[in-house]
């Protein structure tokens, strides 16, 4: 059948429309012109201001900082619209650095920063929405450690993010209190989302996929914020984290096994439930303590060990491939099971205080295991060498007190 010539001509032309719509904003060069004046209003911002940033792609040399100015609102046209490469960083470690309370940034990217893409430190009501953060180098040791790092924060509110490339985390929130994460796409970092240290957050209808790890909620020593608590991990999709560990060595993340799909380690409280977590070659999910990782610490106040979590209504499935036994807790789990690691591992460790003295551990720190379907289980018994080792889940089929939501103004 003949194709006449005017459909050919329009076809052609809503392809090309079609193509332009959805291709990235043209790079430019080192955008001098557009540094200099959004530096300038950053410097000269004042509290309540919308700073808008224009259409297009924006090569920037120096971190952009706003410092102690309340209640500034940073947004863009789109994040795949409104775009700041760092790719060519003369100075400085970030991205964009903010020190001043009541910040929401929304809608714009930032890429390829020297070091983290966006810190927010010590600051209150913080605002994250519908940002592109990452490397476009995936996978490399070169990459900065966080994409998203607010740290020490009060009320932090992550939602519609897309986050990659992320040496360390990829969402990383530590050392603050009453956080939500939600909606968010994490994949190709190390950890995908993880929650240091923290008290009261929730991390939900995420979906986290082609880390090393999906989500860790830690609690590490020698940090200015002690032992972290009440943290829930609910209604997320994890799947397929089996990307190899390409974190620095001596962190935290670089001991995460290469398909993981989620880790509780030396944290309280905290509640991990109807997640869907799939497609992970070595663990599906972990309950640990730092103990477990052979690492010496000074902290005298720290509490290495686990203590009122609960796991439970989850679907979990393994993945089929071969279990990452290039770290030390994968090492461990590959000595024991080889490629038949359970779905779910629990050291067995337990912190002393928490018993009563029949020797019983307290209802609020108990570790329970509940209704995550037909999964294998084993708990370690790593104080005891591994010697008494079980995989009855049974003993540990409880409950322990739920919180509630984690609620601020938004």
């Amino acid at each position: 059948m003949k194709f006449p010539f005017q459909l050919l001509a329009v076809a052609l032309v809503t392809i090309i429309m079609n193509s332009c719509k959805n291709s990235p904003a043209t790079p430019t060069a080192i955008s001098a012109d557009f540094e200099k004046q959004l530096q300038e209003k950053l410097v000269n911002a004042k509290e309540g201001e919308v700073i808008e940033l224009p259409e297009g792609t924006y090569n920037l040399s120096r971190p952009l900082i706003l410092d102690g100015v309340k209640n500034v609102t940073i947004k863009g046209k789109g994040m795949d619209k409104t775009i700041l490469s760092f790719k060519g960083q003369k100075d400085g470690a970030e991205g964009l650095r903010i020190t001043a309370d009541g910040i929401t940034l929304e809608d714009f990217t930032i890429m390829d920063a020297k070091g983290d893409c966006i810190k927010l430190e010590d600051v209150m009501n913080v605002k994250i929405r519908r940002l592109k953060t990452g490397w476009t180098a995936l996978h490399s040791t070169e990459n900065g450690s966080y994409a998203l790092y607010p740290v020490g924060c009060t009320n932090v509110l992550i939602e519609d993010c897309d986050v990659f490339g992320s040496s360390d985390a990829g969402v990383y929130v530590g050392q603050s209190k009453k956080i939500i994460v939600r909606r968010n796409k994490v994949h190709d970092n190390v950890a995908g989302i993880e929650i240091e240290n923290c008290v009261d957050a929730d991390v939900y209808e995420n979906t986290s996929y082609h880390n090393t790890g999906g989500l860790l909620v830690f609690d590490n020593p020698d940090l200015p914020v002690k032992n972290g608590m009440r943290c829930r991990v609910h209604n997320n999709k994890v799947y397929d984290n089996n990307t190899e560990n390409f974190g620095a060595k001596g962190t935290s993340v670089s001991e995460i096994p290469a398909g993981t799909g989620f880790i509780v380690m030396a944290t309280n409280q905290c509640e991990v439930y109807s997640n869907e977590i799939t497609g992970h070659n070595t663990v599906s999910g972990a309950v640990i303590s730092y103990l477990l990782l052979r690492k010496p610490y000074k902290d005298t106040i720290y509490d290495p060990y686990c203590g009122g979590i609960s796991v439970h209504d989850n679907i979990m499935k393994r993945g089929s491939g071969k279990a990452d036994g290039s770290v030390t807790f994968g090492k461990l789990l590959s000595a024991l099971f080889g490629d038949k690691i359970p779905d779910i591992v629990f050291d067995g460790m337990v912190n002393p205080t928490y018993k009563n003295n029949d020797g019983s551990i307290k209802e609020d720190q108990r570790i329970c295991f509940h209704a995550n379907g037909d999964v294998s289980f084993v708990n370690l018994d790593f104080a005891g060498g591994n010697k008494n080792m079980t995989t009855d889940i049974t003993k540990l089929d409880c409950t322990v007190p739920s919180w509630p939501d984690v609620k601020f103004a938004e």
